[in-house]
């Protein structure tokens, strides 16, 4: 086997050997690195001949420094080679399903299981850019990735010992995330060679976008609002008693209620509420401008969003059948999102998914998909837009001369009118107002910004972080702990959280 370590290596010669250390490192497997292979091919038979010519000439003492150098290379080597061996990772988070505002807990475990201490390790746990860890030193992993970065420490463990990390990240994005690969580097004594391992954690993250208190919205808890009484009562309901009244002449003796009538001494009818199980559909138009060419409003479109999902949540919370619309595309398709109505209950989970998922490039125009939805006699429309135009305006008309039941909650710029397609126009911006969004890099993800969310974040640097470089010795954090022999130390990442703002929205539980 040949003997590889450790040295510099230029950006340029780093950047074009990225796969072929992805490819040598697969998951759960090793490799020495490539960097100075000359020295670490001439030290060997280089001493060797030392030795023999000390021995040659009667140079004893020159002869038992060059042996005494080969046996620490040995040695060095030795121990490289079985560093990694029995030195388990574990990524632990605290949650997969989070909305946006939570903080999520990551745990790492290490456990060196062999007799042979590390005396330098180093740990990278890659996580994505948006996923920063509020107490701890976050930096990019390289440039050709620029929406990746990487907690890195630097520590060393002795036998049978185990570690534990904790990192709390603050969550102020919605999106589906896949964490966190971490990898491991360690060597010998004399930091002469080195070795490395990565290891990947199949964690999947969906972050919702946040669910909003409709009276602080300002919206009302009538129609359109789902399954309501009152309305066109075209079916009736016996399970439902709304009133009791005289009978008139055409009520079957069904409806009689024989025990009001023997009160009250003249026949009295039941009357029952409508059994219009309507359903609901939550409508989201991604655009934020009338024309797709003219760009889009990032903030604008994620409070549309969360006021989508807020006002599914409270459809699901009244046991209505919903379903999602957007004229945006799934990731990986090129159809765009459409959740038939249900009340299932998985149903709110997908729609909050779908959410997760949304983004702000227009697939086909909202007008077109609600021509093409087929809405029940009474159902409910809530649609979420930033835009209001002509071609919006006459497929809103037509679905309520087939009897939908519209409402329009508006999340634009310029002043609404008061009515849109003879439906009222909620105008919520003001309630708004407390939800500022920024982008994260250039083509990153749209972050909450204001005070609840940046109070979580720890101050931005004023000058890019530096990736530590390999070092060996004792990790000079304080917070990791050194056992005993046999024993098990815990290095806990930080002191437990100071109490936190409470966010003034009021979120639903959490689906199962």
């Amino acid at each position: 086997m040949s003997i590889l370590g450790g040295g510099a290596l230029s950006e340029l010669e780093a950047r074009s050997r990225l796969e072929e250390r992805q490819e040598r490192i697969a998951s759960g497997n090793w490799g020495f690195r490539h960097d100075n292979r000359i020295i670490r091919a001439i030290w060997a038979p280089a001493t060797v001949i030392v030795v023999l010519l000390g021995v040659a000439t009667g140079e004893i003492i020159v002869s038992l420094v060059a042996a005494t150098v080969l046996v620490a290379g040995w040695a060095a080597w030795t121990w490289t080679r079985y560093a990694l061996n029995r030195l388990e990772s574990d990524v632990q988070i605290s949650q997969n399903h989070a909305f946006v505002g939570e903080t999520l807990g990551l745990q790492l475990r290490l456990e060196n299981r062999k007799i042979i201490p590390l005396t330098a390790l180093q740990v990278r746990i890659n996580l994505p850019e948006i996923l920063e860890p509020s107490n701890e030193p976050f930096s990019r992993l390289h440039e050709s990735a620029p929406q990746e970065g990487v907690v890195v420490r630097s520590t060393s463990m002795r036998w049978y010992e185990r570690l534990i990390w904790d990192f709390q990240i603050p969550l102020i994005t919605r999106g589906h995330f896949q964490l966190a690969r971490v990898d491991l580097k360690s060597g010998d004594l004399f930091g002469v060679y080195r070795r490395e391992r990565t290891d990947d954690a199949e964690h999947t993250l969906w972050v919702y976008p946040e669910v909003i208190a409709l009276d602080r919205l300002g919206l009302p808890r009538l129609r359109p609002q789902g399954e309501r009484r009152g309305g066109q009562r075209l079916f009736e309901d016996p399970t439902r008693l709304q009133t009791i009244r005289d009978y008139r002449p055409g009520d079957p003796l069904k409806k009689v209620d024989w025990k009001a009538t023997a009160r009250r001494q003249t026949l009295q009818s039941r009357v029952y509420d409508p059994s219009s199980d309507l359903i609901a559909m939550v409508a989201l138009n991604v655009s934020t401008l009338p024309h797709a060419w003219q760009g889009f409003f990032g903030d604008i479109f994620e409070r549309a969003v969360s006021v989508a999902a807020s006002l599914a949540s409270d459809f699901s919370q009244d046991r209505v059948p919903v379903g999602l619309l957007a004229n945006c595309t799934w990731p990986g398709h090129d159809t765009a999102i459409r959740v038939p109505p249900s009340r299932a209950p998985g149903q709110m989970t997908r729609i909050l998914e779908a959410l997760a998922m949304a983004d702000v490039f227009t697939l086909v125009r909202i007008e077109r998909m609600l021509s093409e939805e087929r809405l029940t006699f009474g159902s409910t429309l809530a649609l979420v837009t930033a835009v209001l135009t002509p071609a919006l305006e006459s497929s809103l008309i037509r679905l309520k001369q087939h009897g939908a039941q519209v409402g329009l909650i508006y999340v634009g710029i310029e002043d609404p009118p008061a009515t849109f397609a003879e439906s009222p126009v909620y105008d919520i911006r003001r309630a708004l107002e407390g939800l500022h969004y920024e982008r994260v890099g250039e083509a990153g993800p749209w972050a909450r910004t204001d005070r609840l969310y940046a109070s979580r974040r720890p101050p931005e640097p004023t000058e890019e972080v530096s990736v530590p470089t390999f070092v060996g010795g004792d990790d000079p954090m304080p917070h990791e702990v050194a056992s005993s022999d046999g024993q098990v130390a815990v290095a806990e990442g930080s002191p437990s959280a100071a109490s936190e703002p409470q966010s003034p929205w009021s979120r639903p539980e959490r689906p199962g």
